[in-house]
């Protein structure tokens, strides 16, 4: 019966931020400190656990400053389920490909993976993005809000990708003419209905 495959990890070669620089993924061990950002806890924590995995299913190309300037610093790659860090959330790497900034690769040649373990669920850098770390405890819960991608987080995405020459303009929703009184133009708005009526010119006194 075959191992599940992972759903999170980090590629050898990942350079991974801790107090005295970046080092290489693979080069942590129980004990060495990372900077953990997720704001729950202590910005430097232990590593509990890591453990070197096998992944031969698609992967997550976030280019180079996708997310931001430096963000990531050079291209990573990420499982789809391998969650990133973003205004408050974790935010899966699959639900944010879009075909320039986040690019989805097929699944190839197995790639080793090393998963990190902190004492709780955390976010370390690792090529200057926030990526969440192992569960310790599957009943531990994450550390901050998992969903996904909203509208103001795409179009700030599409945004980058349009200034780093991924992609072309976004289309802006063409002008609607303008109709010529202002008669016409409020009984042209969606508004007009939802307003009371007011009473005919010349019939604005009381009774008779």
């Amino acid at each position: 019966m075959s191992e599940t495959l992972p759903e999170k990890g980090l590629p050898i070669g990942t350079q991974v931020l801790t107090p005295t620089g970046h080092v290489a993924v693979e080069t942590l061990a129980p004990g060495a400190l990372v900077l953990a950002i997720s704001g729950v806890a202590a910005p430097f924590q232990a590593v509990v656990a890591t453990r070197r995995l096998q992944w031969a299913g698609p992967m997550v190309r976030l280019r180079a400053e996708a997310l931001d300037d430096g963000a990531p610093q050079e291209d990573l790659l990420l499982p789809p389920d391998h969650a990133i860090l973003v205004d408050g959330a974790l935010i899966p790497a699959g639900l944010l490909v879009d075909g320039h900034g986040f690019i989805e690769e097929p699944a190839g040649a197995p790639v080793e993976l090393v998963e990190i373990t902190l004492a709780g669920h955390d976010a370390v850098l690792a090529a200057g993005t926030a990526v969440e770390t192992a569960h310790p405890e599957p009943e531990i819960p994450d550390c901050v809000p998992r969903r996904a991608p909203d509208a103001t987080l795409r179009a700030m995405l599409s945004w980058r990708a349009e200034r780093l020459g991924w992609a072309g303009p976004i289309a802006a929703a063409p002008d609607e003419p303008e109709i010529g009184s202002l008669r016409d133009r409020l009984e042209a708005s969606p508004l007009t209905n939802a307003l009371p009526l007011a009473p005919p010119v010349g019939d604005r006194g009381g009774p008779d």
